[in-house]
């Protein structure tokens, strides 16, 4: 037998192994856990380091507050629910400066 040979032959026996246990899984996929195989911390409890949310026990009735806005927050001076175009409520960029920039020769002209 060739090399060519045995290569086709071992990637033929790959897919039928390949496909008769994932036949195997379809069939009895609810008999198996795999949360448990690949995550196995999560059936114990939280791991070390985990701090438990904040109760809604408070003095106030509880709920969790919402983080203040940044200092340079500011709301967009368009709404998408407004009738109107989206750029109409950003000035438009300017495209030249507005005085002309000064020439200035690069060299002096040669006295003949």
């Amino acid at each position: 037998m060739t090399l060519e040979v045995i290569a086709i032959v071992l990637t033929v026996v790959a897919h039928f192994v390949g496909a008769i246990v994932l036949v195997g899984v379809l069939l009895n996929g609810e008999k198996i856990d795999w949360r448990g195989v690949l995550f196995p911390g999560d059936d114990d409890g939280p791991g070390p380091g985990f701090d438990p949310p904040p109760s809604d026990d408070g003095p106030d009735g509880g709920g969790v507050l919402a983080p203040t806005p940044l200092p340079d927050a500011a709301p967009s001076p368009v709404r998408l629910r407004e009738p109107g175009r989206i750029g109409e409520g950003y000035p438009r960029p300017t495209r030249r400066p507005v005085h002309s920039p000064q020439r200035t020769p690069e060299r002096e002209p040669a006295d003949s």
